[in-house]
């Protein structure tokens, strides 16, 4: 099968000359935007990077610039008289006094002074702030002070204990023999810091010992963004671009090592370069807004032209668009003296025609309309008819074990009172199998069949299916029932679908009008007919509506409530059946439909009320082997309580399979069962039984919770079978098994 070809998109020819040329406006700025961005943002890091680098540079300078300015002024130290006197005592205590007095005439900065003998030992000390570590800072120090204990001046920055320092060892002589060494520490603060970050114009953070020691920027621990870079165990010269609160920096992140085996740490130079972000972003949109007003002018001026030259077309088009939608007033200007003022031309011509069968045009909308709505309304009843057929074996099987098990105890002896409840479950559970019965014969599609009915139960049907409806909408429905009526030619369900239909209506007009709703349903007959009145006390029919009440459409409903076809299909049910439908009523004193129907031949009503003999209940027959198959453990019990009261002996199996095994190991004299099991189903036991044991085939009995179809009936009449439809009375069942067992 060849598949359809593919329709291609379709486009205007404006847009095929308009699209390209605004793609070609807008790609040729974009990309000179993004040649020129990349060239900035290079040049930008660029400039960046190469500040950061002459910032380091600076930087490392300073440090050792702070360390020999450290190591000039101290150097004299160690000279002046004061220190020599006290250091030759060589008393610990009046050189530590005498430290603590130095270090109290310097500066902040200024926070250790050790003197170590020539052996190398700690002799005395002073520090600023007690909770520094002499012991660990000797021991840090310890390369810079073995410079000084060499005769030679020991110089250094280190870090520990959480800070920086810069450090200077001087050698201490005694008549030039040499006596030990004086250490003196100055501390990178914050002021120091600030000093740093003026020269490098970059903000500063020294690293060690898994501790921030000294830092220009306002944060108490290490940021987060500087963990990869500042890593003790990354000793490599990185520079990456940060964003750290909001702000964008460049960061060169490096190790100082100073010369000498003690120990350096790692530093980080941040240059922001937020204030080039800004600028650049500034040209970027300078540069966009430039490039989107070129296009802007360029492609309106594009369109312009473009305009010009299609504006026939759109206008022929737009008119050929407003006749697709119904508009056949639409007229075209002869716009040019060309094949397009031609086609203008024809165009006119071509809506004349079609405005002058527009008319004919929406009065067939409108009847396929009215007819749609017709099928949809059909559609649903079929459903609601599948539905319930569907569901209706399941319901009739429990129906069949309450009524049976609750007739069985009806005929025990028990107290009055448990009788009454019996009773009550007997008469509850008919019930439900007539509502079930009556769903049934209504919702279900049926070909016209016109047989001898009694008009009686043809209306009770109906009740069954409206009683609780009516009782809820506070509606009471009275029956004023002749005795002894004859029975009709009728096509029940039709009929029922006629009384429906009239009740339905009686409702609706009834419960809007009034709290105390009444229904009567009167029956008789007279020479030729046999009538129903149907009364209501609703509001009534006003009289320009009675001559008009059963035309096809008309209802006075609101939209949506009703498609005025319910009394129009009763009025044509009524005239094939021969008989006669007509309405009574007076504004305010309800309405009355009266249905009359032909009588029939009296010796064809005599014969239809000959009722089929059975065995009478308390009878007792002859005993008989029966295997009953069904797949409702509930349905074999109930079964298999009545056979044996009787006397019969019982077999029963759950499944088909089963059912031929037992039938192949013993004679029975009666074989019942469901018609549909899972499995074998009863016909299929039936065909097998035919081909191997034709003597138990036509022993069969089949019962059924199901609806009886068409093929079912002409299987059962081919073969001369009957079927006990579920559920049934203990009476009907002990009928038909005695029928069976007369049969033999």
């Amino acid at each position: 099968m060849d598949q359809p070809a593919r329709r291609l998109p379709r486009f205007s020819f404006q847009t095929k000359v308009v699209v390209p040329v605004l793609v070609a406006l807008v790609l040729l700025p974009a990309f000179t935007l993004w040649i020129v961005n990349r060239y900035l943002v290079r040049q930008m890091q660029d400039e960046s990077r190469q500040a950061l680098l002459t910032a380091e540079g600076v930087f490392l300078n300073s440090l050792e610039i702070r360390t020999r300015n450290l190591a000039s002024r101290f150097r004299n130290t160690v000279n002046e008289p004061r220190f020599k006197a006290t250091a030759h005592l060589e008393d610990s205590k009046t050189l530590t006094n005498f430290l603590r007095e130095l270090l109290d005439e310097l500066r902040d900065e200024n926070e250790v002074i050790l003197y170590t003998n020539d052996r190398g030992e700690l002799f005395a000390q002073a520090q600023r702030d007690p909770a520094n570590n002499v012991a660990e800072f000797a021991h840090v120090a310890a390369p810079i002070i073995q410079h000084a204990l060499n005769g030679e001046l020991g110089t250094g920055t280190l870090s520990t204990g959480g800070k920086s320092f810069n450090i200077v060892a001087v050698p201490v002589l005694d008549s030039g023999r040499l006596i030990g060494a004086l250490t003196i520490a100055t501390r990178l603060s914050e002021t120091a810091m600030l000093e740093l970050k003026s020269l490098t114009h970059a903000d500063l953070l020294l690293y060690s010992d898994k501790a921030v020691t000294a830092s220009t920027i306002r944060q108490p621990e290490l940021p987060a963004e500087l963990q990869p870079a500042i890593a003790e165990d990354n000793s490599a010269r990185v520079i990456l671009p940060i964003e750290m609160n909001g702000e964008h920096f460049l960061t060169l992140a490096g190790t100082y090592e100073p010369s000498g085996p003690h120990r350096g740490f790692r530093y980080v130079l941040l240059s922001s370069y937020e204030q080039r972000m800004h600028e650049l972003m500034n040209a970027r949109l300078t540069l966009l807004g430039v490039s989107l007003l070129g296009v802007f002018l360029s492609g309106s001026l594009v369109w312009y032209l473009i305009r010009r030259v299609t504006h026939p077309l759109v206008a022929l088009r737009d008119s050929v668009e407003a006749v697709g939608r119904g508009d056949f007033t639409r007229r075209i200007e002869r716009f040019s003296n060309d094949e397009c003022g031609d086609v203008a031309e024809a165009f006119n011509r071509m809506t004349l025609n079609l405005q002058s069968s527009r008319a004919d045009l929406e009065k067939a909308v409108e009847t396929i309309k009215t007819t749609q709505a017709q099928l949809i309304q059909s559609e649903k009843l079929s459903a609601v008819g599948q539905f319930v057929a569907g569901v209706a074996h399941e319901l009739n099987n429990p129906l069949t074990t309450v009524i049976g098990f609750s007739e069985i105890l009806q005929n025990n002896n028990v107290d009055p009172e448990t009788k009454e409840h019996v009773d009550l479950i007997a008469k509850s559970a008919r019930r439900c199998h007539k509502i079930v019965h009556s769903l049934l014969g209504f919702s279900r599609q049926h070909e016209p069949e016109r047989k001898l009915a009694n008009l009686h139960e043809i209306i009770e049907a109906v009740i069954e299916i409206v009683a609780y409806d009516m009782r809820t909408n506070n509606i009471t429905l009275v029956r004023e029932f002749a005795p002894d009526l004859p029975k009709i030619m009728a096509d029940s369900h039709q009929l029922q679908q006629v009384i429906l239909n009239i009740l339905s209506n009686a409702r609706q007009a009834t419960e809007a009008f009034r709290r105390d709703g009444r229904i009567v349903l009167r029956t008789g007959t007279s020479d030729t007919q046999v009538w129903v009145r149907i009364k209501d006390n609703g509001p009534g029919i006003p009289a320009e509506y009675l001559n008009r009440i059963f035309d096809p459409f008309f209802t006075t409903k609101p939209q949506g409530k009703g498609t005025g076809l319910g009394l129009s299909l009763s009025y044509g049910i009524i005239q094939e059946h021969k008989g006669t439908i007509r309405v009574e009523s007076q504004p305010g004193e309800g309405a009355e439909f009266i249905i009359g129907l032909p009588l029939t031949d009296s010796a064809a009503n005599v014969s239809a009320t000959k009722a089929a003999s059975g065995t009478p209940f308390g009878s007792n027959p002859a005993a008989l082997s029966v295997l009953v198959i069904d797949d409702e453990e509930s349905i074999l019990q109930l079964v298999q309580e009545v056979l044996r009261r009787e006397g019969h002996k019982v077999d029963t199996a759950t499944n088909g399979q089963a059912a031929l095994a037992l039938i192949g190991q013993r004679h029975y004299d009666a074989i019942i069962s469901d018609w549909k099991m899972p499995g074998l189903t009863g016909m299929q036991i039936y065909e097998d039984l035919l081909a191997t044991n034709p003597g138990a085939a036509r022993q069969m009995l089949f019962m059924t919770g199901d609806v009886i179809k068409s093929t079912f009936q002409d299987f059962l009449t081919k073969h001369g079978l009957s079927c006990l439809p579920k559920p049934f009375s203990i009476w009907e069942f002990r009928a038909a098994v005695a029928r069976l067992g007369s049969s033999r």
